[in-house]
């Protein structure tokens, strides 16, 4: 696995984010990746904070995700130091993938024993729902 796909590597994936939206690059599979690991909240609001001393990233940050999306991930996060995001990133993933594989271990359970039908993502209670970060932020033509 890439360095760049590993959700451990919190850090990695902020400053890839963060370059490719301050040089104004096209947006590649590995750019949507970043957002992708459950945490895609604390990714967005470390890349917030850091347009606030770049400005060539402030610049160019609406182009690439939507700013009141953003916005309100880093108001919720706001009590939370830059330094102590990965951390928190790590918790959030965690706890996410336990909410999405028990959400999954239920489908399949139910699957076995009657004959339901699939519940499809957006029917799904907004609790059970995997969060991939990127669909929350990127907009759809950067």
């Amino acid at each position: 696995m890439s360095r760049l796909n590993d959700p451990e590597n919190f850090r990695g994936r902020v400053n890839y984010a963060a370059k490719v939206i301050a040089y104004g690059r096209r947006p590649t599979r590995a750019f949507d990746n970043c957002f992708e690991n459950y945490d895609g909240d604390e990714v967005a609001t470390a890349i917030l904070r850091r347009s606030k001393k770049n400005a060539r990233l402030a610049a160019n940050l609406q182009r690439y995700l939507s700013l009141a999306s953003i916005e309100a991930a880093a108001e919720r996060l706001a009590d939370i130091p830059t330094r102590k995001l990965p951390e928190i990133a790590r918790q959030t993933r965690a706890r996410r993938k336990a909410e999405f594989d028990a959400w999954f271990e239920q489908q399949a359970d139910r699957r076995s024993g009657s004959r339901t039908p699939h519940m499809p993502a957006h029917s799904r209670p907004a609790a059970n729902r995997p969060r991939a970060g990127l669909f929350a932020f990127r907009k759809a033509n950067p």
